[in-house]
């Protein structure tokens, strides 16, 4: 069963998501900076794309802030 709209900003609270007429954007509803190695845009073909290419972003910032973590500790 294909994902709605609804069930994508449920799942990624943060994010303003649209249809751009031949696929959908996501964008961070806060801007991070620039230098902070994570995307304030992500884009998919698909609503199921977009969630994947979304999933993979909160990875990615969970592993920047478990290294800054450890490197605060040390």
């Amino acid at each position: 069963m294909p994902l709605t709209v609804q069930q994508v900003l449920s799942r990624f609270p943060g994010w303003q998501i649209t249809d751009m007429s031949g696929g959908w954007v996501a964008i961070r509803v806060t801007f991070v900076p620039k230098n902070s190695g994570l995307s304030n845009v992500r884009c998919g073909e698909t609503l199921e794309e977009l969630a994947g290419h979304l999933q993979a972003e909160i990875r990615h910032q969970k592993s920047r802030a478990s290294v800054a973590d450890n490197s605060i500790a040390s």
